[in-house]
Parts: structure tokens; sequence; C-alpha cells
């Protein structure tokens, strides 16, 4: 018997799947989270609330989706990371991800989806839930990756490395705030601005 039947209903899941989340992400960014219904998510897929629920249990699993498809560039940062020569050191790895990372966090499709989740997130525990699990993840496993390519193995460096990754993070997250709320300004240099993140990736990392 054939395997095939069951591999095309499985495309056409996660065809589905993929559908509804890109509805429901072009919803949230035009309406917010409390303005976009599972009635307006399953117009904007253009298919019924009951499909939806198929799919999703309801609206907070469509935001878990949406969240693990966020985060889906920045686990394909560390999968090149973790391919990269292990006696790389661990600035070259992220400097050569820089102009990328830029780009993510200057887009106006990521930011403004990421923002609103990140809002619904300080008023609602289920997202805040889903929220910290997926950076936890991702979080864990940068620090693997870094941890394999430290020269050293004193608890001091340890920490230091684990609070620079939080210093990168924040300057990202700050980057996709001033972008979303257009505080870049006209004059913003996209160049100088990675240069600038490289020297502090370097002034971070540079000896490991």
């Amino acid at each position: 018997m054939s395997d095939l039947p069951d591999l095309e209903t499985g495309v056409k899941s996660k065809e589905r799947r993929k559908q509804v989340i890109d509805a429901a992400a072009k919803c949230f960014r035009e309406l917010g989270f409390h303005g976009c219904s599972i009635a307006k998510i399953s117009k904007a897929a253009g298919m019924s609330p009951g499909h939806i629920y198929y799919h999703f249990a309801n609206k907070e699993a469509i935001v878990e989706a949406l969240v693990s498809h966020q985060e889906s560039s920045l686990y394909e940062l560390i999968n090149e990371i973790a391919l990269s020569p292990p006696d790389e050191r661990i600035a070259v790895s992220l400097k050569r991800h820089t102009a990328r990372m830029v780009d993510i966090h200057t887009s106006p499709e990521f930011n403004g989806l990421w923002l609103e989740i990140a809002a619904e997130a300080s008023r609602n525990p289920g997202v805040a839930e889903v929220l910290q699990l997926s950076h936890d993840g991702i979080h864990a496993k940068l620090e693997e990756e870094f941890l394999k390519r430290a020269r050293t193995n004193s608890d001091a460096d340890m920490h230091r490395i684990r609070t620079g990754m939080d210093v990168i993070a924040s300057l990202f997250s700050g980057l996709s705030q001033h972008a979303a709320t257009r505080a870049l300004g006209s004059e913003w240099d996209k160049q100088l601005f990675i240069n600038m993140v490289n020297e502090i990736i370097e002034c971070l990392f540079g000896e490991y």
C-alpha cells in the first residue's frame, strides 16, 4: 500500500496551517491582538472558522505558531553558526550575520507583528509563557554553540559570555522598537550601524 495519500494529506495540512498563520499575522499587524478575532482571521485566510479550529485550538495556539515562525530566522542563524569551523572565534561567527540581523529587525513585517505579540504578553500570561519558552529555547541553543567555542572553562568567562548574549539581544530588541516607531530617522546610516554593532561584538567576545 502506498504512503502517498498520507504524504499529500500532510503537505495539504501544512499549507493550510501556513495559510492561517499568514492571515493571522496580517490581521494582528493591522488590528492588534484584541481587534483580530477568529472570524476575522478566517475571512482573511479564505476558510471557515471550523477549518481554523481544526488546525488551531484557539487564538493563543495561533500566536504560539506565529512566535515559532517569527523566530525561525534566529534558529537558522544558530544552525549556520553550528556549521562554522569549530575553532572559529565567537566574534567572527556572529559578525558574519550582523547585516542579516539588522535587516530582520528593521523589517516592518517582522516588527509590526513582534511588537504586537510582546505588548500582548505584558497583559496575557498565556502569551507571555509562549514567548518566554521560545526565548529560553533560542538562548539555550545559542549558549550551547558559544560555549563549545569558548577557549576557557572559568565561571567568570562563562558568565561574561552569557551576559554578552543578553547585551546583543537587548541591542536588537531596541533596534526593532526604534524601527517600528520610526525613531531611526531619515539620516540613519545602516552600514555605520552594522559596523558599530560589529565593534560591540568584538569588544564583548573578541577574546573568545
